[in-house]
């Protein structure tokens, strides 16, 4: 039972990510998973409660990995190159939850939006607020905060379109690349050297 609930969660966490939340239906999922839709309501008793699963499923581990690197025992700069590298290395290990994060964005389900900011954004964003403050005590944290996570998620969501680009180079969208280019902007901006 275990296992099915496992495949069924696997499954709807790429269509959702594909396809949005309105566009999957529950029929669509049992198909790809090969059990009748009853079996499935076994499981999940609709689709947002699925939805929801799909977020805590995919969401589960990655807000105490940014946690992590963003309290390790090093200098704050040094933390904080951990937090990129950590954010870089999620995104480009798992690109189902980068797409999930984009679809939510797309879609603004304020419902939604508001659950994945409380359950998986909140606790590493206070963290990261902290380490900004810590910096840089003047300055806007959480604007400087959002800039960060944005110029990492967006460098990686270009990359297909940027490959057609002058000057494309296919290791300008691995995480050490994307981690020492954003280090070398927020250096410049908090006056400090990584």
């Amino acid at each position: 039972m275990n296992d099915t609930r496992q495949a069924i969660l696997k499954v709807a966490i790429i269509l959702f990510s594909e396809k949005g939340f309105d566009a999957v239906s529950m029929r669509d999922i049992a198909d790809k998973v090969n059990i009748s839709p009853p079996a499935l309501y076994n499981h999940f008793k609709g689709k947002q409660a699925l939805y929801m699963s799909v977020i805590e499923e995919s969401f589960s581990n990655k807000s105490l990995q940014l946690i992590s690197a963003l309290t390790i025992d090093a200098e704050p700069i040094t933390r904080l190159e951990a937090f990129v590298l950590t954010l870089s290395q999620i995104l480009v290990d798992e690109p189902e939850f980068k797409r999930l994060i984009q679809r939510e964005q797309l879609d603004a389900d304020q419902q939604r939006l508001q659950y994945v900011a409380k359950e998986f954004f909140n606790p590493f964003f206070i963290a990261l607020i902290s380490l900004i403050k810590e910096i840089k005590p003047d300055s806007d944290a959480h604007g400087i905060a959002v800039a960060i996570i944005g110029m990492v998620q967006k460098h990686l969501e270009i990359e297909l379109l940027a490959q057609f680009l002058p000057g494309y180079r296919k290791e300008q969208h691995t995480p050490v690349y994307v981690t020492q280019l954003t280090m070398s902007m927020l250096t410049v901006f908090f006056g400090t050297k990584s």
